[in-house]
């Protein structure tokens, strides 16, 4: 399905957020994190998408669910094949989401050029309605830019500590120096839904297309 969903409201108590860093194929490692309360309770790495369903259930019926990965396609697509009348150069590559983050200064692929984590994406977010949860799409790229955070070098063991550094003093409970990059990225989809649960947060994108939820470093108290 093309298009946005409305935004569900945002949840008045604490509650369970999990975070998930997809993977394009289940071979591949998918990171998951739990925070309840915002202190961290599960940091593990699941392959199918069974596998993710039953970590996300743990969210129960009143957490959030944010994940790392298109939910959505571009405007105007019923599929992303190339080959298909519904491709139209350059406009239906990429979303306004992925527009905009452009425009902030934080870069992305257009959606049709991840075409692979895309169709898992959009499979994946089905199955969550199924279960009862709306899931928030999250970009950690943009969430540790955005915070000021350590971004680079997360394929390198002293990258990964930098980042793993920086979200401790944000994440209670992280104690993992050997979690893996899907893992820290899982840590920050699940800090991203914490963020936005707690109202601090804004929406990139347009809700019939599709939106993103990133950070929002405007103090509105």
């Amino acid at each position: 399905m093309t298009g946005g969903r409305r935004r569900k409201r945002r949840p008045r108590v604490p509650g369970v957020c999990v975070g998930i860093d997809l993977a394009g194929v289940e071979h591949r490692e998918t990171g998951v994190a739990i925070l309840r309360k915002g202190h961290l309770e599960v940091l593990t790495s699941a392959g199918t998408d069974e596998e993710i369903l039953e970590l996300a259930r743990m969210a129960g019926r009143w957490g959030t669910v944010a994940v790392n990965a298109p939910l959505t396609r571009p405007m105007g697509r019923c599929c992303l094949d190339d080959d298909c009348p519904c491709r139209v150069d350059p406009g239906t590559r990429s979303r306004q989401l992925e527009r905009d983050l452009g425009r902030m200064g934080v870069p992305t692929l257009a959606t049709a050029l991840i075409k692979v984590l895309a169709r898992r994406g959009e499979r994946i977010a089905i199955a969550l309605r199924a279960q009862g949860h709306e899931p928030l799409e999250v970009y950690p790229f943009a969430t540790l830019r955005l915070l000021g955070l350590p971004w680079q070098g997360k394929k390198t063991r002293e990258g990964r500590r930098k980042i793993h550094r920086s979200l401790k003093k944000l994440v209670p409970g992280l104690k993992h120096p050997k979690a893996s990059e899907h893992q820290l990225d899982a840590v920050v989809c699940a800090l991203t839904a914490q963020l936005w649960r707690e109202g601090r947060t804004r929406d990139v994108g347009i809700p019939e297309e599709g939106i993103m939820v990133v950070p929002d470093l405007i103090d509105r108290s």
